[in-house]
Parts: C-alpha cells; sequence; structure tokens
C-alpha cells in the first residue's frame, strides 16, 4: 500500500503516524512539507504518481484537483459537497472525519440489526449550551445539552458543541425490548485523524467505482480500519 498524504493540521500528522502503524503499509510520501522523520517508509515527494491514494485535511482541498486529473483514488477530510467529481475516474472519498465518517458508519452498521430507533450525537467545537436535548457521553466529555440537528427516518442527530480539545459520539439503537449504545470519546484531533486513516486504508486497499464515496457506503471495513488504528468503542445493552 502506498500513501500519499497531504497534512496541513495536526489532524492530517496525526493521521500520518496512525498511517505507519498499518503493516501493509509501504511507502508513505509526504506531499508539500518537510520531512524529519528516521522511518524508512516516509518520504517526502512532489507528485502523485504511483500512489494507491491520496489523502488531506486540507479543508481548501488543495490537492483534489491534481489527484482528480491523475486518476489517483482521493480521500478528504472535509465533506467537500460542492466538490465536482463528475470526472472523476477513481474513486473520491469525502467526510473521512468524526461525524460523517465514524459516526454514520457506526449508525450504518447498526441499522443492519433494524432498530426501531436511532439516536445520534456527537460534538462539535463550540460554547456549551444551557437547554436543549440531554446527551451523556463517555467521560470526560460526560453529560451535556444538545441540539437536533436532522431526522432520517427513524434515526435522530443531535449535534453538542464542547468548548475544549475533547470529541464524542454516542449512539443509541432501540430495538423491542433493548437499547444498544455505543460511545466513544478521546482528544478530538486523534479522532479526526482517525477518521482520516480509517478512510485511506479503505480506499487504498480495496477497489470502489468512481465517484464520490461517503464512509457510510463501506462502513464494515471503514470501522474496522479505525479499529485497527486505535479507536476504542465502549458498549452495552440495556433492558
Amino acid at each position: 500500500m502506498r500513501i500519499a498524504l497531504h497534512p496541513t493540521s495536526e489532524v492530517g500528522i496525526k493521521a500520518g503516524r496512525l498511517l505507519l502503524g498499518e503493516q501493509t503499509l509501504e511507502t508513505l510520501g509526504v506531499l508539500d512539507r518537510p520531512v524529519d522523520s528516521r522511518e524508512p517508509r516516509v518520504q517526502r515527494i512532489n507528485s502523485l504518481e504511483g500512489f494507491d491514494v491520496a489523502v488531506t485535511d486540507d479543508p481548501d482541498l488543495g490537492i483534489a484537483e491534481n489527484a482528480i486529473a491523475a486518476g489517483v483514488p482521493l480521500v478528504v477530510w472535509v465533506d467537500a459537497d460542492a466538490l465536482d467529481t463528475s470526472n472523476a475516474t477513481a474513486p473520491i472519498m469525502t467526510g473521512a472525519n468524526l461525524s460523517t465518517g465514524i459516526a454514520r458508519a457506526l449508525v450504518t452498521r447498526e441499522s443492519a440489526s433494524q432498530p426501531t430507533a436511532t439516536l445520534l450525537a456527537w460534538t462539535e467545537p463550540g460554547k456549551s449550551l444551557r437547554t436543549g436535548e440531554p446527551i451523556t457521553f463517555p467521560d470526560p466529555v460526560g453529560a451535556r445539552w444538545g441540539k437536533i440537528r436532522n431526522r432520517v427516518g427513524t434515526t435522530t442527530e443531535v449535534v453538542v458543541p464542547v468548548p475544549d480539545d475533547w470529541a464524542a459520539v454516542v449512539v443509541h439503537a432501540t430495538f423491542d425490548t433493548t437499547t444498544r449504545i455505543l460511545g466513544i470519546a478521546d482528544v478530538a484531533s486523534h479522532l479526526e485523524a482517525l477518521a482520516l486513516a480509517a478512510g485511506a486504508v479503505v480506499t487504498a486497499e480495496d477497489s470502489h467505482p468512481p465517484g464520490r464515496l461517503l464512509p457510510e457506503a463501506v462502513a464494515d471495513d471503514y470501522v474496522l480500519a479505525a479499529l485497527r488504528a486505535g479507536l476504542d468503542i465502549a458498549s452495552f445493552t440495556k433492558a
């Protein structure tokens, strides 16, 4: 597996470190950034040619045009709804982040068991609310107030602003007599990096049709890649 990384923030740098834990990684090419590493698989590069996937946390999508023109699969951290993928000859995964990536992939996996109702909540940076929807995340994020963002079918999505460096996700899948709860909490930049690294691995390892690819469309492989990279998910079932 040969991965070209274009890091522009702590998220991209951490994603690169996580990718070095992949046993099948042959080369991690770092684009447009100095390389200070004794790891022989890390190289500074100036071209995407010969790589299995290009990955970036750049909100401005600085390498998107080059990757699409070169026919190299691309993974971007931002949702990039406006990104034109009509001419793409390779898959382009958008939204390889905590909310669109990890959170919705978890819901997709739970939906396979056909719950009667699902609650999905995740954190975003912001000032804490004093009223709203009560949500309890794993510590240290804990109990917070959130705001309903969306309702799709039997799934309710709630966004919870937090003012610090922590981030979290919780999923409640309700069945006839039980509710299964999944929870994640960690440093925000680490979770975002896990989401980006998982997208890189899934896109590099498997063959996907050209055009836009969302993490939830490959939810099983995406979550498994995140778990391999170090994602911890707490779970329990209550009657």
